[in-house]
């Protein structure tokens, strides 16, 4: 009996503890949370519409490339190496003067290269004036939400103030590296996120988009972003073919004067000594004659290597065939506006219900106490 007393008193204790939900609690709850739901979405959606309209208009500019195919050296492999270039293979050897194109994002990623758009001028459609990208980014930078709400912009001429010198790690330039200042440094990262280069390895295009609050500097940076990449991959296939011919025009230059130099020389000495039959004159005459001959010599195979080298300067420029050219975009791309006020109801009334729900448990976590 006592075993069976303690069983029936420990039910009864076990039964309290479990909480029942059932629907119709759910409804009386969901009702009496109905003014806080409204609060909720009504303050969620006023800082959705908030937040939405204070984030400028994005323009898409994009131009689209088709580089040059580099050719393959071994002819009986290219339809291997088309095969292995589809699986990402490159089984192609063409000496390392040829970049490849999935590496071209990375052109357009780096430092210098944002550095060098920075100072580019461009003409902007919002403040009606041209001036540097670096200048248009600080302006955008510097507008309020109020300035973007109300569509009032400050349309004063650009500073023409200089900054203030920032003091450089490396003033003198020891290092020989690269020095940019934090001002530098935030508004490479700004445009360098702005700009988004892919290449497609199946059909070899290579597309860049630029996304800018207007539409004009979002056309005029996707051709500045096309030139720099044509320019740096050209550079990059010519460099040691220019180097050749850099040298070679200089020592065409001194055999020419050596050439002539000699020349002149001969004809003197012939001149001089045109009655005299002696052996002596003889041998005098045709070692002038050899250095002649030598200079000549000297001075035409050199010309003949310069001619080919700028033939090869030539072959060796890779061409971009343009798909898509920088266009000025009609329509702005983004923000989603209304993806943003959607979210934020939803998370206004989120809130209101989870508002209520604390405030029941409490109220009945206290009561008891109370």
């Amino acid at each position: 009996m006592p075993v069976t007393t303690q069983t029936s008193t420990a039910g009864p204790k076990m039964d309290d503890d479990l909480i029942q939900i059932r629907p119709g609690d759910i409804w009386k709850f969901l009702q009496s949370s109905r003014k806080a739901v409204l609060l909720g979405a009504l303050a969620g959606m006023l800082l959705g519409l908030y937040y939405a309209f204070s984030k400028p208009d994005d323009y898409k500019a994009e131009v689209i490339v088709m580089p040059e195919a580099s050719a393959s050296p071994a002819g009986g492999a290219g339809g291997l190496g088309s095969l292995a270039g589809l699986a990402g293979i490159n089984l192609d050897n063409t000496g390392g003067d040829a970049i490849r194109p999935d590496l071209f994002p990375n052109v357009l990623q780096s430092i210098p290269f944002a550095l060098q758009v920075l100072k580019q001028p461009v003409y902007s459609k919002t403040y009606g004036t041209t001036m540097p990208l670096q200048t248009y980014l600080k302006r955008q930078q510097q507008e309020t939400a109020f300035q973007r709400l109300t569509g009032t912009t400050d349309d004063s001429p650009p500073e023409t103030i200089k900054p203030a010198p920032v003091a450089l790690p490396d003033p003198k330039n020891y290092s020989k590296a690269l020095q940019i200042t934090p001002e530098q440094e935030g508004l490479a990262a700004a445009l360098i996120k702005r700009i988004t280069t892919t290449y497609e390895r199946r059909t070899g295009m290579v597309t860049i988009e630029v996304v800018m609050p207007d539409p004009v500097v979002a056309a005029t940076v996707a051709r500045f972003s096309l030139e720099y990449l044509t320019n740096y991959i050209t550079s990059y296939r010519t460099q040691k073919v220019r180097n050749q011919e850099r040298f070679l025009t200089q020592q065409v230059a001194q055999s020419r004067r050596r050439y002539q130099a000699a020349e002149v020389e001969l004809e003197s000495y012939r001149d001089r000594n045109r009655s005299l039959y002696s052996g002596l004159a003889r041998i005098a005459e045709q070692r002038l004659q050899a250095e002649f001959i030598l200079a000549q010599n000297v001075y035409n195979d050199l010309s003949r290597q310069l001619e080919q080298t700028k033939i090869r300067v030539q072959e060796e420029t890779p061409v971009f065939k343009m798909l898509e050219p920088p266009r000025i975009p009609l329509r702005p791309s983004g923000p989603r506006r209304m993806l943003f006020i959607v979210a934020a109801l939803v998370a206004g009334m989120v809130g209101g219900l989870a508002w209520t729900f604390v405030k029941t448990v409490l109220g009945r976590v206290n009561g008891p106490l109370a």
